[in-house]
């Protein structure tokens, strides 16, 4: 008889899984899905809109920061846990949602253990976020979910598109630190929706880029679509934001500010991201857009 040999870690691993098994038997009476646990913030917001409450084992550690996390109420009383294979073997997690960039380490020892592992993609279009709804709301067992969710928010964009509360004119997407969005970002696609024309295109821009301040001062935009400017995050680069040209322009152009945490990473929140914009241009003075 051919005997198998662990090394230290493959025991460990092992053993891991035989007590995720037994706490998953215990257990599959209550959940109507797959047991399943967020790695990132982004899969947060999958998990606890498109799972059963039974089925959630555990959210990322940002999952309840209200400056990056869009469902924080619906966050409270899970617990929060690091990316960690063992830890999800340990509490028997059948499906791990995780960003597609996320440590690839951990993702392929979860799949090595027989974890179903969704590598949630930063897509930029409308289209490709229905595509992933679908992808997770059948990874936890509640296809029809992902179905009604996608319909739900077509309607909601279809209301926004025919308003256009943008009106034309011309906007630039700004960060702290001067990072900007132009054509082929999911930024650009809630400005579309929005009827707006994005500033970072119009002058030769493309994908996630950054603006300079000088080209900001002498040519303003109608307006400045802005985010992450309420962080507590010191981290952020804030050198931008904070120079006294910057304030001084910004003090005299419109702006509409939309919460980070709805479009912290794309996903099906990115409508609260859309229905935000709307709002705030609701709330501008009605003025001529510029001319192209």
């Amino acid at each position: 008889m051919r005997r198998v040999r662990f090394g230290a870690a493959g025991l460990v691993a092992a053993g891991f899984v035989a007590l995720g098994t037994v706490l998953a038997a215990g257990t599959s009476a209550l959940a109507a899905g797959p047991r399943a646990a967020s790695a990132t913030v982004c899969g947060d917001q999958h998990l606890l809109k498109l799972a059963d409450p039974d089925q959630i084992v555990a959210l990322s550690p940002q999952a309840t920061e209200p400056w990056l996390s869009f469902m924080t109420k619906e966050a409270i009383g899970y617990p929060q846990m690091r990316p960690s294979a063992e830890g999800y073997l340990s509490l028997g997690v059948e499906v791990v949602l995780a960003n597609a960039w996320s440590d690839h380490k951990t993702t392929d020892l979860l799949e090595r253990f027989g974890v179903r592992v969704v590598r949630i993609p930063l897509v930029e279009r409308f289209e490709d976020i229905e595509r992933v709804t679908l992808s997770v709301a059948e990874a936890l067992g509640h296809p029809e979910r992902g179905v009604a969710l996608n319909a739900a928010i077509r309607d909601r964009l279809a209301a926004l598109r025919a308003e256009a509360a943008g009106g034309g004119r011309r906007a630039l997407y700004l960060r702290p630190g001067g990072g900007s969005a132009a054509a082929g970002t999911f930024v650009d696609a809630v400005m579309a929706v929005n009827g707006l024309s994005n500033q970072a295109t119009a002058d030769g821009r493309a994908g996630w880029t950054s603006y300079d301040l000088e080209r900001f001062v002498l040519t303003p935009p109608d307006l400045l679509v802005t985010s992450f400017f309420d962080s507590p995050d010191r981290s952020l680069l804030r050198a931008f934001g904070n120079h006294p040209a910057f304030t001084r322009r910004t003090a005299a152009t419109p702006v509409v500010e939309v919460p980070g945490r709805s479009w912290v990473c794309s996903g099906w929140f990115l409508i609260e991201a859309s229905e935000a914009m709307a709002d705030g241009l609701r709330r501008l003075p009605v003025f001529p857009a510029k001319g192209p």
